[in-house]
């Protein structure tokens, strides 16, 4: 592949249906970029920096076999996820907010999640699904 075409594709968005029509068409659902974007790797980036300065400051990682630890490291991981998403998601279509389409922003992100907090994951799961991303 010519390497200028993989520097562009960072960019190129994916459709991520979450909804469909009887016919199985998509409705509603999201663009987004993938693992590889700017946006991903700085949500990611501030996630771990993060992660790090809050175990130095307690001066002991994450006890996850206790169950204190062990919800903390979920609840990081799942805002780990809201963040990633909400960085990668560029586009939103057929979400509609007192029968006008939605605008993206954090707090239409927020209403969706919140109403369907799998979707989340599922959307990261492809944003960091790489076969996706790749043309055939």
């Amino acid at each position: 592949m010519e390497l200028k075409e993989l520097e562009n594709a960072k960019q190129d968005l994916i459709d991520v249906p979450l909804l469909f029509d009887d016919n199985g068409e998509p409705t509603d659902g999201f663009k987004v970029v993938g693992a590889n974007s700017q946006e991903y790797q700085d949500a990611d980036r501030k996630w771990k920096l993060a992660n790090v300065r809050k175990s130095a400051r307690r001066g002991r990682g994450l006890e996850a076999s206790t169950e204190t630890g062990a919800a903390e490291l979920v609840d990081l991981m799942s805002r780990r996820e809201r963040a990633i998403a909400s960085a990668c998601i560029k586009e939103i279509y057929g979400f509609t907010s007192n029968g006008v389409l939605a605008e993206l922003s954090e707090d239409t992100l927020s209403a969706i999640f919140t109403a369907r907090p799998t979707w989340c994951s599922k959307v990261v799961a492809q944003i960091e699904d790489e076969r996706v991303f790749i043309k055939a």
